[in-house]
């Protein structure tokens, strides 16, 4: 299929590593570290790149967390668009940069407002898959589907899923007003 694979059990294994080091770099700023996306919910089909969210309450913490970052090889991209959540990429595989010049699997890596609605979006939208297998085995019917379908796009695979993630949402408690901002940038 393209773009996804089966689940891999060794996906939350590599977040975890990421996951110490970032923890240790960014030791005294008080954040919180979550799986997130599709790789974080077993056994569902998944573009084999993580998804990272550090977590801060304290929006002031950020330029440090940013200065941080840079340092162990992130490039810093900003909100692109998509307010309280800010976007980090890999500059290499060996990003983030660490002593033991460890070669890590492709992640997006995000800081988020504690606060922000695309926090809420990824920690309902993951925790309602894993919590009610009927909308488990949906997801993982539609992106099968979609991958499968010829002449697919990354875009077009990422669009295809955007209906039913707002299903999933506004199940989750989502007012019409954050689902459609949620929509507007999906």
């Amino acid at each position: 299929m393209k773009f996804i694979e089966p689940y891999n059990p060794d996906w939350p294994v590599k977040f975890e590593q990421i996951s110490q080091l970032l923890q240790t770099e960014l030791e005294g700023v008080p954040i919180d570290i979550q799986h997130v996306g599709s790789t974080s919910i077993p056994g569902m089909l998944a573009k084999p790149i993580l998804d990272i969210d550090i977590i801060i309450a304290n929006k002031s913490s950020l330029d440090d967390i940013i200065d941080k970052l840079e340092r162990i090889g992130y490039h810093y991209r900003g909100e692109q668009g998509i307010n309280g959540r800010f976007a980090f990429r890999q500059t290499s595989a060996y990003t983030p940069v660490s002593e033991e010049d460890h070669k890590w699997m492709e992640h997006h890596l995000y800081v988020c407002y504690s606060d922000s609605l695309a926090l809420k979006n990824h920690l309902l939208f993951r925790n309602k898959l894993r919590e009610e297998s009927r909308l488990f085995n949906a997801y993982y019917a539609l992106k099968k589907s979609l991958a499968l379908q010829t002449g697919i796009t990354r875009e077009t695979y990422n669009t295809g899923k955007t209906d039913f993630i707002i299903s999933v949402l506004a199940t989750a408690g989502l007012t019409e007003q954050e689902l459609s901002k949620i929509k507007s940038v999906n």
